[in-house]
C-alpha cells in the first residue's frame, strides 16, 4: 500500500516535470521565432534570455547579452534614473507603471550608441528561479520617420494653401485699385456709363 502510494506520487512528479519541460520548450520556441526582440530579465536586472530579433535590433550577440545588466546594454543614459526608480518602487511595493500595462513607446539604445524609438510591452512571470520580466520590443524607427514625413508634408501643404490664399487676396486688391481708377476715368469720357452705374 505504501509502495503503491509512493509510486503514484513519483508518477505525478514525473508528469509535472514533463509538463514543465513542455512549457519551457514551447516558451523557448516562441522566444526564438518571435519577430519582436525578446529580452527576459531577472529581478536583479540581468538578462537571462535574448533572442535573434534582439540581436538584430540592439546589435549585441546573445553571448554578449546573457548575464549583462539590461540597463547598461539598452537603456539610454537619460532614462536610466527613471528605470532604476521604477524597478525599486516595483520591488518594494509591487506598484506597476509599465509592467503589464500593454504597449508603451520609449527610447532604447543600440550597441553603436544610437538612440531609437521602440514600442515595448513588459510582463512578469514566475519561474523556478524566481520572478522574471519578459519584454517584447519592436523597433519603430521607420514608422516614426514616416509619421514625421506625413506631418511635414501636411504642414507644407497647409502653408502652401495659406500662401496661395494670401496671394489671391493681394492680387485681387492690387487689381481692384487700378480698375476702379480706370472705370472712374472711363466714366468721365462716357456720361452714359456713369448714369448707368448710378442707376
Amino acid at each position: 500500500d505504501g509502495r503503491q502510494r509512493r509510486r503514484q506520487i513519483r508518477g505525478r512528479e514525473q508528469e509535472r516535470a514533463r509538463e514543465h519541460g513542455l512549457v519551457r520548450a514551447r516558451l523557448a520556441s516562441i522566444i526564438s521565432t518571435s519577430l519582436d526582440a525578446v529580452l527576459v530579465v531577472d529581478r536583479a536586472g540581468l538578462i537571462v534570455e535574448f533572442n535573434g530579433a534582439a540581436e538584430e535590433v540592439f546589435g549585441y550577440t546573445r553571448e554578449e547579452a546573457i548575464g549583462a545588466p539590461m540597463q547598461d546594454m539598452i537603456i539610454p543614459d537619460h532614462l536610466r534614473k527613471a528605470h532604476r526608480d521604477g524597478m525599486a518602487r516595483y520591488l518594494a511595493t509591487g506598484q506597476r507603471r509599465v509592467i503589464g500595462r500593454g504597449r508603451v513607446q520609449l527610447e532604447a539604445r543600440r550597441k553603436t550608441g544610437e538612440i531609437f524609438p521602440v514600442e515595448l510591452s513588459i510582463s512578469s512571470a514566475d519561474s523556478e528561479h524566481g520572478e522574471l520580466f519578459v519584454s517584447f520590443a519592436r523597433d519603430i524607427s521607420r514608422r516614426v520617420a514616416d509619421e514625421r514625413e506625413l506631418i511635414k508634408a501636411r504642414d507644407e501643404e497647409v502653408a502652401g494653401e495659406r500662401a496661395h490664399a494670401d496671394l489671391i487676396a493681394v492680387m485681387s486688391h492690387e487689381m481692384r485699385t487700378p480698375l476702379n481708377g480706370m472705370l472712374g476715368t472711363l466714366e468721365l469720357f462716357d456720361p452714359a456709363a456713369r448714369s448707368a452705374r448710378e442707376a
